[in-house]
């Protein structure tokens, strides 16, 4: 196999495959910064990806967080007063996954499952990893209508916690199968479900309470548990059945849904072209080199950052509300307002930034904008100023956590330093969420909560132009060593090296800005 080519400009080329020499024009450069034309057969390509994979792993994590969040559902329909739990006891097993000490057992689940759980990625195929995953939380939550006490809806709560640790699995299986500028819109369709989830659950409850309370001796709070995790369960096999192995799989040994060579051939030039490498396997030395790296925790606090955002509003935000002086009829019909504004913006800027090609300048907008909801929050009384600063704030974290994500995954070269850094800032992200429920305590204008929420996204908009002018650098340094090597008619003494050997640090990775 002939080795890349350098051209003048600097710009690295895609390996070319001797045998799909019409892919050489394709899709002819690595260079991440320009975006890509597609041809009709990868737009195809991209839409049959799209409607296969993305279907699946969105619904894994829709119903994930249906799961994790129907306990409060429960408590309505009677849950609490069965088990007699008292009101603390009940507020700890709500705040299982979000609040401390009581969270410790999940960031303790990310520490120990989540590097494994994306290692496992390469040992065992996708669709067990992720499908398996789905079953678990079906079972543990058709397992809660057992229930007798608080020690095992505790248990059951800490096991969905170890089992969430393998849902940012989908992140990661998405990053080898898409374009950098095609991250974005794809993170934000598979994180979509969070909000979708906690409205569809308050439908089903609904619906459960008025018609199946009693029936077959069951309360309809038990019914809500077993019917959540029956579908779960069989949405889990469903995802067992149909999800498609690593793209490199895909290429060499084929799959139902892409069985012509052409698809296949495609699909390798697009890994290469994503600079992704084919075959790759745990290559336990790229942990020392993820830590050591500060991308890893500069990207970190970037991601982390929309913890406590997202963390404090999706349980205090009816509290805010109310505390901003309206009834507690009018607190349910406003707490909407803001959640349309993130659902809004989720759908809408991911998309922009991946049609742009551009991360940096829309994700640092993003921060701004919660920047400012924060600021509102802090510096006001009027009721409608505060609900827009409440919409501000949404309207910027939630999109901003899907672009960063999609962009951290271009800091990394290296299928192990990538799950490193993925294992990083999952741990910093739920660290911030601790913070995000433990900081709001002093209404009604929760000054505190505000102040170290708006610390936080400051240090994170710092942190995304240190990286920024670190990538471009980078970037502006490589273009400029390929640029001596042609004038030079030197060789790249990097040739026999991969992206595995030396991550993002070999002299052909670029970094999307």
């Amino acid at each position: 196999m002939p080795e890349p080519v350098i051209e003048k400009s600097g710009v690295a080329q895609a390996e070319c495959f001797d045998n799909i020499p019409s892919l050489k024009t394709e899709i002819p450069h690595v260079d991440v910064r320009v975006r890509h034309k597609k041809s009709r057969e990868e737009k195809r390509l991209v839409r049959k990806q799209d409607m296969l994979i993305l279907p699946l792993l969105s619904g894994s994590l829709f119903f994930g967080y249906l799961d994790r969040g129907q306990i409060g559902n429960a408590r309505v329909m009677g849950m609490q007063v069965d088990l007699r739990l008292t009101s603390q006891q009940f507020y700890n097993c709500v705040m299982m996954f979000c609040t401390a000490p009581l969270l410790i057992p999940k960031v303790l689940g990310y520490m120990v499952l989540e590097l494994p759980a994306g290692l496992l990625l390469r040992i065992c195929p996708p669709r067990f990893v992720l499908g398996v995953n789905a079953v678990l939380f079906g079972i543990f939550a058709c397992a809660m209508a057992s229930a007798k006490s608080y020690a095992s809806v505790m248990v059951l709560r800490v096991l969905i916690g170890f089992a969430e640790a393998f849902v940012n699995n989908a992140y990661l299986y998405i990053s080898l199968w898409y374009r950098p500028n095609e991250l974005s819109t794809r993170t934000a369709a598979i994180y979509g479900m969070s909000p979708v989830a906690g409205a569809i659950s308050g439908i089903i409850s609904w619906g459960l309470e008025k018609h199946v309370d009693k029936v077959l001796g069951f309360d309809s709070w038990q019914w809500l548990f077993i019917i959540e995790g029956a579908i779960t369960i069989f949405w889990g096999l469903i995802v067992i059945a149909l999800l498609p192995g690593l793209p490199d799989t895909v290429i060499q040994k084929g799959n139902f849904f892409f069985r012509h060579e052409d698809e296949r051939k495609m699909i390798s030039a697009r890994m290469v072209a994503s600079q992704n490498t084919e075959g790759s396997r745990a290559r336990y030395h790229q942990i020392l080199i993820a830590l050591k790296d500060p991308k890893m925790y500069l990207g970190s606090a970037i991601i982390g950052a929309q913890g406590i955002g997202i963390g404090a509003f999706s349980v205090f935000l009816p509290t805010f509300i109310k505390e901003f002086g309206f009834s507690a009829l009018d607190t349910q019909l406003y707490s909407m307002i803001p959640y349309a504004f993130g659902l809004l913006t989720l759908i809408t800027v991911p998309y922009t930034s991946d049609r742009l090609n551009r991360k940096f300048p829309i994700l640092l907008g993003c921060l701004c904008t919660s920047i400012t909801g924060f600021v509102i929050l802090l510096s006001t009384t009027n009721k409608v100023a505060l609900v827009a600063g409440a919409c501000f704030v949404l309207a910027g974290a939630y999109p901003g956590l899907a672009i960063s994500v999609a962009w951290s995954f271009t800091f990394h070269g290296g299928y192990t330093k990538r799950v490193t850094t993925t294992w990083a800032s999952q741990i910093f992200i739920q660290c911030e969420s601790i913070i995000a429920t433990q900081v709001y305590d002093h209404p009604p204008r929760f000054f505190k909560g505000h102040g170290v929420a708006l610390g936080f996204y400051i240090l994170a908009a710092i942190c995304t132009v240190i990286v920024y002018f670190m990538l471009s650098r980078a970037n502006a340094d490589r273009d400029r060593r390929a640029e001596e090597l042609v004038q030079s008619g030197q060789i790249d003494d990097s040739a026999d090296k991969t992206f595995e050997d030396l991550c993002d640090f070999h002299p052909r990775w670029r970094y999307a800005l």
